[in-house]
């Protein structure tokens, strides 16, 4: 009987013993279960934080959002190496995407001051590389401004030229001006006229000239005295002597025209 009860007691210690030892180890073994519970939920945690930071950079573009996306990457820990990998990919892309659109503005901004056919030829050549569809609004904007460039430095090239080329009509309008008048004051006065057609010369005869011999005058004398008759104008022939040339009846000569020579009457007489 004594034997028994030793037997039972040693059986209860070893119960009360694996008991404890059970329990401890579940204990421990719950522990450590909640620890990498916790560890997963703080990893989670981690994960997602990077994952907005990343994801907010995108849309703000800052420097400050940029530094604190890589602060919350690089806390992922090793067990995370997929997902670390591919955000800080993100994050180097989005560098590249910055980088071209800052290229890009500063090639616009360039091309808009210098007006050179060469700037805005390499803007252009910048703005066909941006390629992804996260630049395509970026894209749009830089090419419909660099467009209305274009526009506006060929509207004031034909601007300019329109000027140039009226100052330059006006210039050679008002230069025709000035010549005319120049020469209007330096060159006398010319007359213009017409010449009448020249008859042939023709002879008169004695037949057909309007020119008759005068009447006599006679003027009367008091107390029946004599009449006296002066002198008369008249046609009479000449000798026929020549002219200078040896020509009879030459104008120009000494003889009259047609043979006939005037006589004048003396001055003091009066005629009919």
């Amino acid at each position: 009987m004594k034997h028994k009860k030793l037997i039972l007691s040693l059986v209860l210690i070893l119960c009360i013993f694996a008991g404890t030892t059970f329990g401890f180890i579940h204990q421990k073994q719950a522990k450590a279960e909640r620890i990498a519970q916790e560890k997963r939920e703080t990893e989670k945690k981690l994960l997602k934080t990077a994952t907005a930071a990343v994801d907010t950079t995108y849309q703000t573009r800052a420097d400050k959002d940029i530094q604190t996306a890589e602060t919350a990457v690089s806390k992922l820990n090793s067990r995370q190496k997929a997902d670390k990998r591919q955000l800080i990919k993100k994050l180097t892309q989005l560098k590249s995407y910055l980088k071209q659109i800052f290229d890009v503005n500063t090639a616009l901004s360039k091309a808009t001051q210098s007006k050179n056919e060469e700037d805005i030829k390499a803007t252009q050549a910048l703005i066909d590389m941006e390629t992804g569809d996260y630049l395509k609004a970026d894209k749009t904007d830089a090419q419909n401004k660099l467009s209305t460039l274009i526009a506006q430095i060929a509207k004031e090239k034909a601007e300019t030229e329109a000027k140039t080329k009226a100052e330059a009509q006006a210039k050679q309008v008002a230069s025709e001006a000035l010549q005319q008048a120049s020469n209007a004051v330096q060159a006398p006065s010319v007359e213009t006229y017409s010449q009448a057609p020249q008859q042939p010369y023709q002879a008169p005869t004695q037949s057909n000239s309007t020119l008759a011999p005068q009447q006599n005058y006679q003027e009367a004398v008091p107390n029946g005295g004599s009449t006296y008759t002066p002198p008369k104008n008249e046609y009479k022939k000449p000798d026929g002597t020549p002219n200078s040339a040896g020509i009879v009846d030459s104008p120009g000569g000494t003889d009259p025209v047609g043979g006939w020579q005037w006589i004048p009457t003396p001055p003091g007489y009066p005629t009919n």
